[in-house]
């Protein structure tokens, strides 16, 4: 009878060191989350001919009314989760012929910013599109335009200098017999 008691509360011991050490698990993985609300915030940007900065409207539009409603602290689109971006051509009306974007995610709480240092550079690389131009050269220059307006409103105009950018590339597609249209990629680097 005294060897069942003792394998009973051996059990029952381990049963409750299992159970104890699942919710320290369990509530150290909680503070690990991210602290995001809880519905999706939408934003649509104003209408533009040019798709890039159509999406770029709607990145700073999506960015200030969640700030506005919110506040700084949920405001960075790359801490938000369930991202979304739908953009449409619109097809009649006073925008005929422009892009609309509709941001959708739910913000989160940023987490706190690593300070960069001078000639540190992004992981990833960001594109931008370009206005169509008449020449390709012209083209590339709205293309670096496009990139550094993204590149200023996701991290930061310290960080949009093209000239500092490491893998930069730039692609020209002839878009009709008149006009060019590039697309500009590169890791941003800061200042």
């Amino acid at each position: 009878m005294n060897r069942l008691v003792s394998k009973f509360v051996m059990v029952l011991s381990v049963t409750f060191l299992g159970t104890l050490l699942n919710s320290i698990s369990h509530s150290q993985a909680k503070a690990d989350e991210k602290q995001c609300l809880s519905e999706a915030f939408s934003a649509t940007g104003k209408a533009s001919s040019i798709g890039e900065l159509a999406r770029a409207n709607a990145f700073f539009t999506w960015k200030a009314a969640v700030k506005d409603k919110h506040g700084a602290d949920y405001m960075a689109w790359s801490a938000a989760t369930e991202r979304k971006l739908v953009c449409i051509d619109l097809m009649s009306g006073e925008n005929k012929g422009k892009w609309e974007c509709t941001r959708t995610a739910r913000p989160c709480k940023s987490a706190k910013p690593v300070v960069a240092t001078k000639g540190s550079c992004k992981d990833e690389i960001t594109t931008g599109w370009g206005a169509r131009r008449g020449s390709a050269q012209k083209a590339r220059i709205e293309a670096q335009s496009g990139w550094k307006l993204l590149v200023e409103g996701t991290f930061g105009a310290e960080w949009s200098n093209w000239s500092l950018a490491k893998e930069t590339n730039i692609k020209c597609v002839r878009k009709n017999k008149y006009q060019f249209q590039c697309i500009a990629s590169a890791k941003a680097c800061h200042s």
